[in-house]
Formats: structure tokens, sequence, C-alpha cells
């Protein structure tokens, strides 16, 4: 009978671990610096994640920052003004079919900004008997209020 209550309190600190993870946005490491996270949570279709297994490589001003996993993200350290963002599948280290995805961001000292690779099966486009699936795939500006919610839910990527 003792053993009962050790027995809940147990139970208790593991059913807290299950919850969705902590996240908290880095500041940059200089007030003369910027912040741009980057993450590829899972997507809000219904069954098998879409391109779970493949993954981009990003570069910003045509240089890698590294791939980006399913389900992860990536803090990016940058210097203010304008930045050429690709995500790719045309190096070495990516695994990604999808057309390149190219966009400008404009970041300003101190700033965080976030921007999410959403990617998601095209269900108005797969029909039975189709040859293969489409997927929609886009890089959103996130505001910070939703992206915080939705990275704590992803693992961080090592640069």
């Amino acid at each position: 009978m003792r053993r009962l209550p050790v027995l809940l309190t147990v139970l208790l600190s593991l059913s807290g671990c299950a919850g969705p993870g902590y996240f908290e946005a880095v500041p940059p490491s200089s007030p003369d610096q910027a912040v741009i996270y980057l993450y590829r949570p899972e997507a809000d279709n219904p069954g098998r994640q879409p391109l779970r297994l493949s993954y981009p490589d990003v570069l910003i001003d045509e240089q890698s920052v590294g791939t980006l996993q399913f389900n992860s993200y990536r803090r990016i350290e940058l210097a203010p003004g304008r930045h050429d963002i690709r995500i790719t599948g045309l190096t070495r280290q990516a695994k990604w079919e999808p057309r390149d995805i190219k966009q400008v961001v404009k970041v300003a000292p101190g700033e965080i900004k976030y921007l999410k690779l959403d990617v998601r099966f095209n269900l108005n486009e797969m029909m039975l008997g189709q040859p293969g699936p489409s997927y929609l795939i886009h890089l959103r500006p996130m505001r910070p209020d939703d992206a915080v919610y939705e990275i704590r839910n992803t693992e961080p990527q090592n640069p």
C-alpha cells in the first residue's frame, strides 16, 4: 500500500513529459546582429507526413547553412540587411526533389524572424490511380506568437 503514492507520483511526472516541448527564442549574440528561425513542422493533413524522409539544403546568400530535416528547426544568425534564401535539392547534402523556393528576407539589428517551410499533400490534386503524390510547399513568414507554438513541437538541428 505504501508503494501506491510513489507509483502515482512517478506516473504523473512521466505524463508531463508527453506534452509539447518548451521553446524560447535565443536573441542575437550582439545588438548589431539578427536571427532567423527556419522551421519545418509536421503537416496538419491526416495520415502520412509528406516528404518525411526528404530534406532540402538551405542557402542564404548562396552559402549553405545546412539541411532542414522533417520536424526540426534551425537558428541562423545574420548581419542586418537583405538576404536571399533558397530552399534547394540541388546540392550534395540535400535529399529533396521539389523545385527550389527563393525568397528575399530583410532583417534589422536585434530582430528575430520566423520562417516556416510548410510541406503538405495537395489533396485537391490527388486522385485514385494518380502515379504519385502532389505537394503544396511554401516558405512562409510567421508571426512570433504563432511560430513559437509550432517550433516547440520540433527538434533543433545542429549547425
